[in-house]
């Protein structure tokens, strides 16, 4: 009796070390930095680019055509955007750069201002990613370290296939909302289905399944639904 006691005791013990030792997740080292996962779960930090905001190329933008002074720019901008993170000089600023080219760290002092670029491409210059995803990779997960993961995810990013040529990658800018992320149309517009979850006490894991691979350039844009301080993207190639 008391033999199988012992051995009843050091199984559950067995079973709690192991328990415990599942609930170490190793997360990224630094904050807001794009990291594929390899298979041996280490991470590989993607590069960040820089985007510009440019008339799009197939069809005349809706920020083109409005004309007046600055207080109907400053209305324009109120509406779609709002003015919850900066001053309506900030915002009216975001719109007028908008409205021409601009970098898109630059006009990141407006309010959630990829909202600001709604219809418009956000270009990236070369053909290519410096990244190339292992092909010998199926599902790909890219893990984002934040402040903490108390926010939906799938509110917070978008993963993209650029339309490439050997100038550029671009990507019309449309505000789409969570539900429609997966459809035909979506699809069509370059925006790539993946699942999203917390990972660890202060990452989301970003995963795009198999099925959706295909040969191309993407990228990951982040956008908080409150403000956007910063707006790093996340670029990588899938080859043949």
């Amino acid at each position: 009796m008391r033999k199988i006691l012992l051995i009843t005791l050091i199984f559950m013990s067995a079973i709690s070390a192991f328990g415990q030792d599942s609930t170490k997740v190793k997360e990224p080292e630094f904050v807001n930095n794009y990291c594929l996962m390899n298979t041996d779960s280490t991470f590989t930090i993607l590069p960040k680019e820089n985007g510009t905001i440019k008339k799009h190329q197939n069809k005349v933008s809706k920020w083109t055509k409005i004309i007046g002074n600055v207080s109907t720019v400053a209305m324009a901008a109120g509406s779609i955007v709002g003015i919850s993170a900066g001053s309506a000089g900030a915002v009216i600023d975001g719109m007028r750069t908008v409205s021409t080219a601009a970098s898109v760290g630059q006009v990141a002092d407006a309010a959630n201002v990829l909202a600001g670029a709604e219809g418009m491409d956000i270009a990236f210059d070369g053909a290519h990613s410096e990244y190339v995803i292992p092909k010998d990779m199926k599902d790909i997960n890219i893990v984002v370290k934040g402040e903490d993961n108390s926010q939906d995810p799938m509110e917070l990013y978008r993963i993209v296939r650029f339309n490439s040529s050997k100038k550029d990658r671009r990507i019309q800018w449309m505000q789409m909302k969570p539900a429609i992320i997966g459809t035909e149309k979506a699809e069509k517009a370059g925006y790539i289905k993946f699942t999203a979850h917390k990972f660890g006490k202060q990452s989301y894991i970003l995963t795009i399944p198999e099925k959706e691979i295909q040969p191309g350039e993407y990228g990951i844009f982040y956008f908080s639904i409150v403000s956007s301080l910063s707006i790093p993207v996340g670029t990588f190639s899938i080859q043949k």
